[in-house]
This record gives C-alpha cells, structure tokens and sequence, in this order.
C-alpha cells in the first residue's frame, strides 16, 4: 500500500522499464485508468506498509 495525506493505493504486480511498480488507485472521476505508473513522479508519500503471512 501507499499512503498519501488523503490517497491511498495498492501497489500492482505490474513493473515499468525502472523496475518501479505501477499503483492501483482512483484519483478522480475524470481519471481513464485506475493501474498507473507513477510512483517515481510522486514526492508526497507519507508512508507505506506491506502485508504478509
């Protein structure tokens, strides 16, 4: 998961060319896709958490 002020989003298995992986989200209503990659434009995550067994 990644945690923005008032965002949150799932964290895909999906990679971009970096390796980086894409975040499952829904930013607006306007917004196409809700799997996006931008996780390396963003500077405004707070925290993040991993689930496991």
């Amino acid at each position: 998961m990644s945690i923005k002020k008032r965002h949150i989003g799932v964290v895909s298995d999906r990679r971009n060319k970096n390796g980086v992986p894409y975040v499952i989200h829904h930013n607006d209503p306007w917004q196409t896709a809700y799997e996006q990659d931008i996780l390396e434009e963003r500077m405004d995550i707070v925290g993040h958490y991993r689930i496991s067994e």
